[in-house]
């Protein structure tokens, strides 16, 4: 079975061969590049901010009370880097930031000392942290 992290390195691997097919291929885009273009718009349209790349951070600010695409990708996040168990928390990742999230998000940045301390909102250095904990480790 294959880790997240490749997982990630391969769909941005396969993403990006998406994205120049597409601009080679124009406008005639697959259901695949419809979908992942339509997932990448929902998180944009749903913050108000632009979200960036695999190789950026992300600017979108989550925190109790979100919901959405961002917030499943942040609970498989937490899944990950081991801040919540599937086993103790059935249905953890319904992309819904209630009490079970904010605990997890709240365990990892004490766990990696986070800057700003752990205040359970996802910004800046929380995508920070969990990125090089997810994906480069």
């Amino acid at each position: 079975m294959k880790t997240r992290a490749t997982r990630f390195r391969t769909a941005w691997a396969g993403a990006l061969l998406v994205a120049a097919t597409a601009l080679l291929a124009g406008p005639g885009a697959s259901p695949a590049q419809a979908w992942w273009f339509q997932e990448l718009q929902q998180c944009k349209n749903l913050y108000g901010s632009e979200v960036y790349m695999a190789w950026e951070i992300p600017t979108v600010v989550l925190a109790k009370g979100s919901t959405g695409v961002c917030v499943r990708e942040l609970q498989l996040d937490l899944l990950e880097v081991g801040a919540v168990r599937a086993e103790d928390q059935p249905g953890f990742v319904d992309g819904v930031f209630g009490t079970k999230t904010y605990n997890a998000v709240v365990k990892f940045q004490r766990g990696v000392s986070v800057q700003g301390g752990a205040d359970g909102v996802v910004g800046r250095y929380t995508w920070h942290a969990l990125i090089a904990n997810v994906y480069f480790e």
